[in-house]
């Protein structure tokens, strides 16, 4: 799932904070700048890895495995499972 960055975020930021002052939302974006491009991907990397333990935190142990993985998927990209229950999931 993507989020839609409203129209009316603050120029040249890329971020769309209203409780945020325009000044703080160049600071931020300008110390994302300063990172490497490896370090943003790891960043990114680290808050996926973070959003799939907190998906995986809220289902259940109870269901089959597949029950599991296809609930997973629906939260965790916010539609259905799209592969047929005999396919053998990774």
């Amino acid at each position: 799932m993507v989020s839609r960055i409203e129209p009316d975020r603050y120029a040249d930021t890329g971020f769309a904070v209203k409780d945020t002052a325009p000044e703080i939302n160049a600071m931020i974006f300008a110390a994302m700048m300063r990172k490497t491009p490896e370090e943003r991907l790891l960043m990114g990397f680290d808050m996926v890895a973070t959003a799939r333990q907190l998906v995986w935190s809220g289902i259940g142990s109870d269901g089959t495995e597949d029950e599991r993985r296809r609930l997973f998927f629906q939260r965790f990209h916010g539609m259905d499972c799209p592969w047929e229950s005999s396919v053998t999931l990774p």
